[in-house]
């Protein structure tokens, strides 16, 4: 039996009649549905006690859902909207569970306009429980929705409205409709579904059963299903952060007659902030309670540093913080023009905010000069202005002065957000600079002049203050050094905004920067640490590896957390103690030439030098460990002073350098890269060469210096032209100029290709271990080759030709110097090596300079060969200069001369192939990178070059392994790739997919309910961080080319919880 239960309507209850499915037909009953339902859910009221939301064209028939999943105004548990969501989606899932939306509006266009709601209803189990009938009685007609008797089902019910309607707020609250209360806090009725047709409530969409009268021809009841999916693909937001945010903190007075010029503190907020000489003597006696939770804040909880700037005012920096990252959070409001975003408690918390601010002294205290400094707090409950940050003036609430700096307190952003990140958020770097003192930027000695101080980055230019904490901290990172000018060029920003970090340091040696004894490590210094005796050592080293600070933990520890795409670094000369050689070098002494550029020490050089092969190459492999799929860029050193035994040295900073000791620097640059580049080819990483970097920009060069010169009288400060306090160890690096040709290099050598998409090895590898790579096979220059280490002959490295020359077209090789390198009308001889052969010999002119040519024998075999030329010097010594060039052979298919045209090897020239792919990449495991087990699909995102969305998350099956996944004719796209191996299995399609960004593969080893054992499932994060899992629709049937008989897209599902064994963590 059917239970009747029909609306009120008005004030009495009217009599009608129930249609049951056995009667005639009942022709009027056809118009029913076109009166009760409604094809638009209109968000829009002009006039409801004078507020306006909405428009007349804002339908939220796609958005409803999305809607009732947004909870950001009204008070209560969020856990209870989350539960509401978990339920309708069950409900909308299941076949057994039914809903239905409702709308109801009365815009009368005036003050006695009423909001709309949309009510959604549901139940998750009881859809066999409830039907919908007809009704018509006189002029009363509509739907009403009938419970079976003695069912237990629950019916829910919760109500999509806007906030500012709704619950008020003024301009502070958001129009847009989202879920209000409901759920288990709402009763729910069977006749709150009744509908009838005069009424202002309308039936959207419902699932429920419905009872149609016999003969019924009218309309089927709505089943509007368009909102499922539906993801807003931008949001109101999206232009608000450059609003409330500021690139600068520059602090300005001109107020009441007193006036302070303007700098920039950007860069040194925190020392600001430390400083309290002025505020301590007016009784704030917390400072250094501040500044040790400030710290403890920085480390394991969140803060934010703002920028109040009146029109009329000083300017103040203000810092807010919380040592428990779980208490606060912020939120944006507000519809334009009206938004503002505030750091506000999350669920549950009632813990303080903490707040102090630093500005000119002389204004606000009425003493002291214009120094910026601390100047009071809320520890004692003192004046910090309030957390919020309005895009306009709004005076129930405030101005719009306060500007957001940068920020670590987690971000709740709108769904659908495309806007800027708040400053700060550092969980998506995309570029680390590793390093020494060549990467750290140490020797960029000018000084900024928007601060006075010079261009060194905050926390990497301190002296040791014990009694506040701070230890001495001297890594030098220049806000222009060659990382700074690289991450331009990539587009990654600067500021907190940046999409990259420097930790070089000047003075690390590979020790630093590697995991041995990582757990163990008191900071970079000799021999105990930085961070020896300090007891807040772990805030301190928290704190660096949230703030990026060099010098404190060990590099490594910053690619382990960050997991960069691009990794760059400089290492090796520290450890072989190129500063140390130096400093004994440089002062004049009694018997000449230092020690470490005479004969007999070559050898003993020879091994610090090549000893460092094993140790970069395991620090190089360690990275790739931490961080497996970032791309591992190592520089070697650059030549910094000429080598030339006529350089033009006098008046130049290098007075005390004779002709040896340069000849043993460059000789020595020279091995350590060629050590630098083995390491990096034995363990697969990029090695860049920067070695001839400065041109003739060096020291001793004939050009403008581009690296720091030294007049040096055994005192720690040096005095240059134009420049004071110069530190011992700014000497003998580049200025910033020099750091710009390193960066112009670095550019060159990669062909102008953005790092993060050179392609490192073939198929995409990051890293490709050359085996042949050994420290063994070395190439050692001839200066360190000396039979007799008595025997007193000078190497040195030098361009005598091209580099290269083809066999028969060539028959000679052109040899050309300069700058005197041996006596006058002197014969010279020439050769060729890996096997000796006398080339001949050529006469020097009246200079000592060769231009000449020998002849290069027929029988000579293609490949790479070291040309010398040896004579005598025009101090009396034997002198022999090198270079290696190339001998090609005479057929340009076929450069290698063995019969096989290059392109037809599958190594190319030079290297025998194997024959065999025994991982199905395609390459050639002779020359693969690396031999793994077949990888039978690859996952990424789309390539804009390719024709692809790259908000999107593409899967693709490789074609050649159709004997481990089962499937065969696969359509291959090769119209941009004839060599193309990978068909597209499917890829993201629904909104609320796009924007995701691919995290990893995983292949299912088991089962997982509807999840088979050997399913491709792709990880991937949203904005958020929030790891979520895909898998394709199907991917058991082959890949069809588009526009083919029974061809469709295929996407990729979003699963509602992650699959057993499956997260986004890495490995």
């Amino acid at each position: 039996m059917w239970k009747l239960i029909i609306s009120v309507i008005g004030a009495a209850l009217a009599v009608c009649s129930a249609v049951p499915a056995t009667a005639g037909a009942a022709s009027e009953y056809d118009d029913i549905i076109n009166k009760v339902s409604t094809k638009t859910l209109i968000h829009h009221i002009d006039n409801y006690s004078g507020k306006t939301c909405g428009s007349p064209d804002d339908d939220y028939a796609k958005k409803w859902l999305f809607a009732f999943k947004q909870k950001r105004y009204y008070s209560g548990d969020p856990r209870d909207h989350q539960a509401a969501v978990e339920s309708l989606e069950r409900a909308m899932s299941s076949p057994k569970g039914a809903y239905a939306v409702v709308y109801e509006q009365n815009n009368k266009h005036n003050d006695t306009s009423n909001p709309y709601f949309i009510k959604v209803f549901w139940t998750e189990d009881g859809k066999d429980d409830y039907t919908y009938r007809f009704y018509k009685n006189h002029q009363i007609s509509g739907i009403y929705l009938t419970r079976k008797e003695g069912s237990q089902s629950k019916l829910y019910v919760a109500t999509v409205a806007s906030p500012k309607l709704i619950l008020g707020g003024g301009n502070g609250s958001n129009c847009d409709p989202e879920y209000l209360w409901g759920y288990k806090h709402s009763q729910a009725f069977v006749s709150d579904l009744n509908i009838s047709a005069e009424s202002n409530k309308k039936l959207f969409t419902s699932t429920f059963s419905v009872d149609y009268p016999s003969g019924y021809a009218g309309p089927k009841f709505p089943d509007n299903r368009s909102a499922i999916g539906w993801w807003p693909d931008s949001s109101q937001y999206d232009d608000f952060t450059d609003k409330i945010t500021t690139k600068d903190l520059v602090s300005y007075v001109n107020r009441n007659k007193k006036f302070c010029a303007p700098a920039d503190h950007s860069n040194s907020w925190f020392m600001a902030l430390r400083q309290a000489n002025i505020s301590m003597a007016k009784g704030h006696f917390y400072h250094k309670d501040y500044m040790t939770s400030l710290e403890r804040a920085m480390a394991t909880g969140a803060y934010a540093v703002a920028y109040s700037a009146e029109p009329s005012g000083p300017r103040y920096i203000i810092v807010y913080w919380s040592e428990n990252r779980k208490d606060f959070h912020i939120k944006f409001y507000g519809d334009a023009p009206y938004r503002t975003a505030t750091i506000t408690h999350k669920w549950g918390s009632n813990a303080k905010l903490y707040g102090m601010f630093a500005g000119n002294v002389k204004p606000f205290w009425d003493q002291g000069g214009c120094e910026v400094e601390f100047l009071q707090g809320n520890y004692s409950n003192n004046a910090v202005p309030i957390a919020q940050f309005n895009e306009s003036y709004m005076p129930w609430y405030g101005g719009n002065n306060m500007k957001i700096f940068t920020s670590t307190f987690d971000v709740e952003y709108p769904d659908g957000y495309r806007g800027k990140p708040i400053p700060g958020d550092r969980r998506n770097i995309t570029y680390l600079a590793l390093g020494d003192s060549f990467s750290s930027g140490e020797g960029d000695t000018d000084k900024n002049p928007a601060t006075g101080q010079k261009y060194y980055r905050q926390w990497t230019d301190v002296n040791e203050d014990k009694a506040k904490g701070a230890p001495r901290e001297k890594c030098h990172v220049s806000t222009r050094s060659y990382p700074y000018k690289l991450a331009n060029w990539m587009g990654l920003g600067s500021g907190p905004s940046a999409a990259w970090a420097s930790v070089a340091c000047s003075g690390a040696t590979v020790y630093d920067m590697n995991w041995d004894n990582s757990g163990g490590y008191e900071g970079q210094g000799s021999p105990l640490g930085r961070l020896h005796g300090y007891d807040n050592k772990g805030t301190l080293q928290k704190m660096a590896l949230n703030e990026m600070i060099p010098g404190r933990v060990k590099q490594i520890e910053f690619v382990k957390k960050y997991q960069p795409k691009v990794i760059t670094l400089t290492a090796g000369g520290n450890d072989v103690g190129f500063g140390n050689k130096l400093d004994a070098c440089v002062p004049p002494s009694k018997e000449g030439t230092c020690v470490y550029a005479k004969a007999e020490h070559r050898r003993k050089l020879k091994n610090e030098i090549i000893d460092q092969f094993d140790k970069l190459k395991s620090f190089y492999r360690e990275l790739k460990e931490a961080s497996s799929n970032s791309k591992i860029y190592v520089l070697g050193y650059p030549q910094f002073v000429n080598g030339a035994p006529d350089a033009p040295c006098f008046g130049r900073g290098l007075l005390f350098l004779d002709a040896r000791e340069r000849e043993m620097i460059t000789n020595s640059v020279t091995y350590l890269n060629n050590t630098i580049k083995q390491a990096a080819k034995a363990a697969g990483v990029k090695y860049v060469d920067i070695e001839n970097a400065f041109g003739n920009h060096w020291l001793c060069g004939d050009r403008e210096n581009h690296v720091n010169p030294l007049l040096l009288n055994e005192i720690a400060t040096s005095k240059i032209p134009g420049q004071t306090n110069v530190e011992l160890w700014e000497s003998f690096h580049p200025n910033a100029k020099g750091h710009a040709d390193i960066a112009r290099a670095f550019r060159k050598e990669l062909g102008g290709v953005n790092p993060a998409d050179y392609k490192i090895c073939k198929n995409d590898a990051t890293t490709c271990p050359d085996n042949s790579a050994t420290k063994d096979n070395i190439p050692t220059p001839p200066y360190f080759n000396v039979a007799n280490e008595q025997e007193d002959i000078k190497f040195t490295y030098y361009k005598l030709s091209n580099g290269t020359a083809t066999k028969v077209q060539e028959k000679y090789i052109e040899i050309k110097t300069s700058r005197r390198p041996y006596k006058p009308w002197k014969k010279v001889y020439v050769k060729i090596y890996s096997e000796p052969r006398d080339l001949g010999e050529i006469e020097a002119d009246k200079n000592g300079e060769i231009n000449g040519s020998v002849a290069l024998p027929e029988d000579l075999p293609a490949g790479y060969h070291t040309l010398v030329v040896s004579g005598e010097a025009p101090d009396g010594k034997k002198q022999e200069l090198y270079q290696t060039i190339l001998i090609k052979g005479p057929n340009p298919d076929d450069i290698d001369e063995n019969g096989t045209p290059d392109k037809n090897q599958p190594c190319g020239a030079f290297l025998k192939a194997s024959g065999k792919d025994e991982d199905l990449d395609g390459i050639d495991d002779a020359c693969d990178p690396e031999v793994t087990d077949p990888i039978l699909y690859t996952a990424r995102n789309g390539k804009s070059s390719l024709g692809e969305d790259e908000d999107r998350i593409y899967l693709f099956r490789n074609t050649r392994a159709a004997n481990s996944t089962g499937i065969a004719n696969d359509y291959v796209d090769k119209s941009k790739n004839q060599n193309n191996a990978d068909a597209l299995v499917g890829h993201t399609l629904s909104e609320e997919t796009r924007g995701l960004a691919f995290e990893k593969l995983v292949i299912m080893k088991e089962d997982d309910g509807d999840i088979k054992k050997g399913t491709p499932i792709i990880l991937a994060k949203d904005i958020n961080e929030k790891c979520y899992a895909l898998k394709p629709e199907d991917y058991l049937s082959p890949a069809l080319k588009p526009g083919s008989k029974d061809y469709k897209l295929r996407g990729l599902i979003k699963l509602n919880k992650l699959p057993k064994g499956v997260s986004c963590e890495k490995e």
